[in-house]
Order: structure tokens, then sequence, then C-alpha cells
């Protein structure tokens, strides 16, 4: 039997992940754009206060919203998406590095 994944729930543990300066959540500043369930594989797009935000910033919340949502009865896995960032491929490859640590 499987585990049919709730959207909401994602959307809220995607979220309530925080900005490591400003100290608000993905929601409450409107930076959550897009979150898609097929089956047990969750996609989470998000973007960021300015392109040129820190690479360590970018990274650390990346790898927070897929830690919270990876939590997630059912969720087998996460991919996030940076958008519009200067170095958004790259940084997706480390927020979505297997073994690579939240913060």
């Amino acid at each position: 039997m499987t585990t049919e994944i709730d959207i909401d729930a994602v959307r809220a543990a995607a979220g309530s992940t925080r900005d490591p300066e400003i100290r608000r959540s993905l929601t409450e500043m409107g930076l959550l754009d897009e979150v898609q369930v097929v089956g047990s594989e969750v996609t989470v797009h998000f973007h960021l206060t300015s392109p040129l935000c820190p690479s360590k910033f970018a990274t650390s919340i990346g790898r927070e919203i897929r830690r919270r949502v990876e939590a997630i009865p059912g969720v087998t896995s996460c991919e996030v998406v940076l958008r519009d960032h200067f170095l958004g491929e790259k940084l997706q490859e480390l927020i979505n590095a297997r073994g690579s640590k939240s913060s």
C-alpha cells in the first residue's frame, strides 16, 4: 500500500523554511513558486529575494527545503529547483546532491 502525498503538507513543509538572514518563512516572503507531486516524488520550485543572493544562503535554504519535504511520510525523494539565480544550475546540483547536509 502506498501513501498518497498531501500537496498542502508539502507546501507547508517547504514554505516554513526560513531565510537565515531575514528570519521569515518562504511562504511569508512569497518565495515558494511551485510544488509538484508525482507518486512519491516531489519537486519544489523557489526563488530568492535577489538573483545575487550569496551561494551559502541559497544552498542552505534549498537543502533545508529538501530535508523538510523528505521527512514527510511517503515522500521518497525531493528535487529542489532554484529559479532566477545567477548560479542556479550549479547551486541546484549542490542542493540536490545525495548525502548533502541541510546546513
